[in-house]
């Protein structure tokens, strides 16, 4: 491409974008939105160059585009090939007929992969200690199945976090310790629960004619409550544990009987001797923030902020990711971070800052990692629907957040090399109309910011004359 080529196009460019920044039009043609509450920033990386930018200062709800700064965090200051580690020690002596006179202790890390069906390499934990137990010569527990929770000690359930949120998968609230997703299947009438849930308080209560159920929990409770009536046919529903802790310790205790090894469940003041019978080692961190941005995983997200700050408190860790972006020059001013998923209501997030935050993570320091954990439109993820069927399926990946009120986008569109060139936000809050046809509007815009007779086009160097 000739200089004046270049030229011609950087103007045009840079006309365009003033032209529209300056519009009186609000470039979301649809009725039902705050246009005051409502954020969009698309910006060329190419040339530095906004395409839109409205309400970029407004301080939003963000809902769960607050992973992609989480994750960005988690890159920022540490490796992606890190892992939580999980070590399970013998403490006390083995006699010689194979008892261990003490406590088999799990140190908890925050891992909050443990157990999980949605990565590999996770499952078999609780088999794992049992054949560590075994090799050790152990033959029986005269103690307990210790869990330590140390430095969790925390509010597990982040505030802003609604009631009405906890009882349900989405909800469920990161631990010290955490076990099958911390999630759990309920059966009524025969209150079975798959995996079994210790010390669970069932109260429901027979209101009106209508058959079907609703499940609410108070947080930091082990009490659900059920209202309404229990179908003819049953009850069947995933819901959030409470206390996972409990069902991990009595996992390894069945674990331990099935294999002969009986655990007198008593309290014992062991000798200080103690032997590392297993050390458990999640996936990989860059596999956590790939499955938890794909799924919109909130514990997953809550557990990878937690590692900010290991040891810390979650407050502790809000403190060093705030520190990360201010020290990287970016503003924090209309900044509220309450948790990692974007769950809780009091989180409030600019468009500006989070454009900051998405063009850093473009260097080479970061690019592949980072861009690689946004599904792509069309194919994968939340937004496998979105886009699909048109000339930017693939070419766009975001990161979607949803919750009564709020619908918001995050990501980047991407050149034929993968390489990306342009930041893509929608920030809406307060909005009336219906969902999908918000939905509708957000993709017609790109639609047209992006033609189909501007995908070939990618600016080249200079050539000598």
């Amino acid at each position: 491409m000739r200089i004046s080529a270049i030229i011609q196009r950087t103007f045009c460019l840079v006309a365009a974008s003033l032209s529209a920044i300056a519009s009186s039009a609000f470039p979301l043609d649809i009725s039902g939105i705050d246009t005051t509450r409502t954020a969009i920033y698309i910006e060329d990386l190419r040339f530095g160059v906004p395409i839109i930018a409205e309400n970029i200062d407004a301080s939003l709800v963000p809902a769960s585009i607050m992973k992609s700064v989480t994750v960005a965090s988690a890159l920022a200051i540490g490796d992606p090939e890190e892992r939580f580690v999980t070590p399970v020690t013998a403490v006390g002596n083995i006699l010689p007929d194979g008892t261990l006179d003490g406590n088999i202790v799990v140190t908890a890390s925050g891992d909050p992969s443990i157990e999980s069906s949605f990565l590999d390499g996770t499952r078999g934990f609780c088999d794992s200690i049992v054949t560590a137990a075994v090799n050790a010569g152990i033959t029986a527990v005269n103690g307990d199945i210790i869990i330590k929770e140390e430095g969790f000690e925390d509010d597990r359930v982040p505030a802003g976090w609604m009631d009405e949120d906890v009882a349900w998968p989405y909800g469920a609230g990161h631990h010290g310790a955490n076990f099958c997703d911390n999630r759990f299947t309920l059966r009524l009438p025969s209150r079975e629960t798959v995996p079994y849930v210790p010390d669970l308080d069932l109260r429901i209560i027979t209101r009106g004619k209508k058959q079907g159920l609703k499940a609410t929990r108070n947080r930091d409770t082990e009490t659900f409550t059920f209202t309404g009536r229990v179908p003819r046919r049953g009850y069947s529903d995933r819901l959030a544990m409470p206390r996972p802790a409990k069902v991990m310790r009595h996992e390894i205790i069945e674990k331990l009987r099935t294999a002969g090894i009986e655990v007198l469940q008593s309290t014992v003041k062991p000798e200080k001797e103690s032997i590392l019978l297993y050390t458990h080692l999640s996936p990989t961190f860059r596999e956590i923030m790939r499955s938890l941005m794909f799924r919109s995983d909130n514990m997953m997200a809550e557990g990878m902020l937690r590692a900010l700050r290991p040891g810390g408190s979650r407050a502790d860790a809000v403190k060093e990711e705030l520190a990360v972006w201010s020290d990287a020059g970016i503003s924090l001013a209309g900044i509220n971070i309450e948790d990692g998923s974007g769950l809780s209501r009091n989180d409030r997030l600019t468009a500006r800052f989070l454009a900051e935050v998405l063009k850093t993570m473009t260097s080479p320091d970061y690019s592949d990692d980072y861009t690689s954990l946004f599904p792509r439109a069309g194919y994968e993820g939340t937004v496998r629907n979105f886009l699909a069927g048109t000339h930017l399926e693939w070419d766009i990946a975001l990161k979607t957040g949803s919750m009564r009120g709020v619908q918001s986008f995050a990501g980047y569109k991407f050149d034929e090399e993968g390489r990306p060139t342009h930041i893509i936000i929608f920030i809406v809050n307060g909005f009336t109309c219906n969902r999908a046809t918000l939905k509708n509007a957000i993709s017609r815009l790109l639609l047209e910011k992006f033609p189909l007779s501007l995908q070939s086009e990618t600016p080249t160097e200079p050539t000598d004359l």
